[in-house]
Formats: structure tokens, C-alpha cells, sequence
């Protein structure tokens, strides 16, 4: 009796195994389509998030490089664009060469960036530019209306204001001497513009500035009715003479220049920028801002509360976000792929299987089972 109760045991314990075995290895079949499986649980969690960017032709990648910006772009064309390189420290330069060798190039693809835009001088623009020039083959560089001495001297730069005496824009430009690619000192007619897609310079509107933020090119990228616009450290100033060059703006209704629908917001959220009626002029439904969260007190709160008060309704930040990715399809639809989400978790694939592998093995061993009665 004793015997046959064993072997009913052991049994029923293989049975229990084997469906185990079965059970864990559908479960981890489901790896084949984890990105599936995590777009459309997150969509239901976060649905003012989409994490799916693989209908989008312009894909715009806003890097996690500290207090600093480093943006890259994959255009409509194909072609590639940097928009500045990171601060001059080396974990925000490998962090930049790591996300870019590792998750904007293609494996295989020729590195090559067809526009590099170096919006001023400030090291946390300027920072990485001479590794970049270094490390991929440049096309053309756009660089703001600012000299080395040396470079003063050649172009009879006599304005102070426009000399630079910093060593990392030193080192930048010599790399760029070194690249021998094509040079723009771009001016608001360095339009680049292709039969689907533009990006317009609207700024800077001076030649020069007695604040180095105020070099800032303003750009508007337009592609399927989508307009971002790129603003780099630009500030107050600059915003106010946009405002009263397009349409005399009086607060009352938005420019249709300036009526846009991603902003990259200026100064990395500091209330040097983002003034009450240019966020209104621009209405924009989705800001990012490059920022650390530490240095200098940016974000500033009084910005937040300005974009959140002015509808803004997908604010992010890559010091909460991690890296973002915001594509728009040849439909207009935008879409955010972020590397953390602030509203709670990302649900990742992993966490499923550890979930549901967990539960369903308690209850294929626990299930079924007699418990011995305490007598």
C-alpha cells in the first residue's frame, strides 16, 4: 500500500515537472515578441506614451549626456544630424560615443553625420565636439559667429564678444581644421530644406552678443505637418525679438511661424528662457529638456509650472526619462520611446516572466496537493 502510494506520488510529481518545463518554455518563447508584448502593456499603463517609433521617418534622439545637450537626428532622407556634443568631462563624452555607436548608427552603417551643429561655445555644447570630429566623418559643420584668437586675427574679428579664449572650443576647432569638411557660420539663411522636410534658422537675428547663450541658432525642423523647434541655450532676449518679428505677437493668438509642436526647451529649463509669452506663442504639446536635474538649480520649477499652466500635457526629461526618442511617420503621428517612464515604472519584458514564472510555478506544485492532517 505504502508502495503504491510512493509511486502515485512520484508520478504526479513528474507530471508536475514535465508541465513545468512546458510551462517555462512558453514562457520564455514570448522573448521572440517581448517588444509587442511591452509596447501594447505599456500603451495601456502610459496611453499619452506610444514606445513604438518604428513607423517613424524622423527620429530625434535627446542623449543623456548630464547638464548638457547632445541631440541626434535621423532624417526623413536618411541623412544624419548632430546637434551639439555634450559637456567637457569624459562620462558625459562616453556616453555620448556609447549611445551613438550603440543605439543611433545601424551596426554596418557608415558613421557618418551630414550636418553637426555646434550652437555656441559653452563647454556643455562644445564639450565632446573635437571626439566627434575625431571619431566620424563629417560632412558639414555649422558653427556659431564665435573665434579663436587666432581665427579673430585671420577674420578681423575686432569685437570682443565674438573672441573665445576657452581651450575646449580651441580643441574644437582645430579638430574641425583637421576634419576638412565643409564650414557654415550659420545666420537665419542656413535653411536646409528637401521636397518633404525643412529646418529653418530663425536666430540668432545679431551678428553679435554680450551673452554667449544668445548664439543660439533657433531651429525648426517641419516634416508631415510636425514642427519642432531647437532652441540650444538661447534666452530671453532672443525670445522677445522672435515674438516681435513674427506677426507683432501680442499675446493674444500664436505666430504661425512660431506655433509649433515639439520643443527642445532652451537652457536646459532655466528661467532664463522659456518666458511666459513665448511658451504660449509656441504651444507646443511635447518638451524635452536636457538636463542633470542638479547643476544649477535646472530644471527651474517656475518653467515646469509655466509648460504645464500653458497646455503642455508630455513633458520630459532626461535626467528622470533616461534617453528619448520622439519619431513622427509620414502621417504626422508622434510618438516617445523613453528610457524611464515618470508617471511609474517601465513595464519590461523580464519583469513579466519573473511574475508570472513565479505564480505559475507555486500553483502546478501547490495545487492538488493533500496536506497532512495534524492529528
Amino acid at each position: 500500500m505504502a508502495k503504491e502510494k510512493n509511486e502515485k506520488s512520484y508520478k504526479g510529481l513528474m507530471i508536475r515537472i514535465i508541465v513545468a518545463i512546458i510551462f517555462l518554455g512558453l514562457l520564455f518563447s514570448t522573448y521572440f515578441i517581448k517588444d509587442d508584448i511591452e509596447t501594447y502593456l505599456n500603451s495601456i499603463f502610459y496611453p499619452e506614451v506610444s514606445n513604438d517609433i518604428s513607423n517613424s521617418k524622423l527620429v530625434m534622439h535627446f542623449i543623456n549626456v548630464g547638464n548638457a545637450d547632445a541631440i541626434a537626428i535621423e532624417l526623413p532622407n536618411g541623412e544624419h544630424m548632430l546637434i551639439d556634443s555634450g559637456d567637457n568631462n569624459n562620462t558625459s563624452r562616453e556616453a555620448l560615443i556609447s549611445y551613438l555607436d550603440n543605439n543611433f548608427f545601424e551596426s554596418g552603417e557608415e558613421k557618418t553625420f551630414d550636418y553637426f551643429v555646434l550652437t555656441h561655445s559653452d563647454a556643455d555644447h562644445v564639450g565632446g565636439a573635437a571626439l566627434v570630429l575625431q571619431t566620424y566623418k563629417i560632412e558639414k559643420c555649422f558653427r556659431p559667429n564665435q573665434y579663436t584668437e587666432a581665427e579673430a586675427v585671420e577674420y578681423n574679428i575686432t569685437d570682443s564678444k565674438n573672441i573665445v579664449t576657452t581651450q575646449v572650443f580651441q580643441r574644437f576647432v582645430n579638430a574641425l581644421e583637421e576634419e576638412n569638411c565643409e564650414v557654415e557660420f550659420f545666420t537665419v539663411n542656413s535653411d536646409i530644406n528637401f521636397s518633404d522636410f525643412d529646418i529653418n534658422f530663425i536666430a540668432p537675428l545679431e551678428t553679435t552678443y554680450s551673452d554667449v547663450n544668445n548664439y543660439s541658432p533657433v531651429m525648426i525642423l517641419t516634416y508631415a505637418g510636425v514642427k519642432t523647434m531647437f532652441t540650444g541655450d538661447a534666452e530671453k532676449e532672443v525670445e522677445e525679438a522672435l515674438l516681435n518679428l513674427y506677426d507683432g505677437y501680442t499675446g493674444e493668438y500664436a505666430s504661425s511661424v512660431l506655433d509649433i509642436d515639439i520643443l527642445k526647451v532652451g537652457h536646459h529649463g532655466s528661467d532664463t528662457s522659456s518666458t511666459e509669452n513665448f511658451i504660449k506663442a509656441l504651444t507646443p504639446s511635447y518638451a524635452v529638456i536636457c538636463t542633470d536635474g542638479e547643476a544649477y538649480g535646472h530644471p527651474s520649477q517656475t518653467v515646469l509650472n509655466r509648460l504645464e499652466n500653458n497646455g503642455v500635457k508630455n513633458i520630459y526629461r532626461t535626467d528622470l526619462n533616461g534617453n528619448i526618442i520622439i519619431g513622427v511617420s509620414e502621417d504626422g503621428v508622434i510618438s516617445a520611446n523613453l528610457g524611464t517612464y515618470t508617471k511609474g515604472f517601465k513595464i519590461e519584458w523580464y519583469q513579466l516572466v519573473l511574475l508570472i514564472g513565479t505564480i505559475g510555478l507555486v500553483i502546478i506544485f501547490s495545487v492538488g496537493v493533500k496536506r497532512k492532517k495534524k492529528r
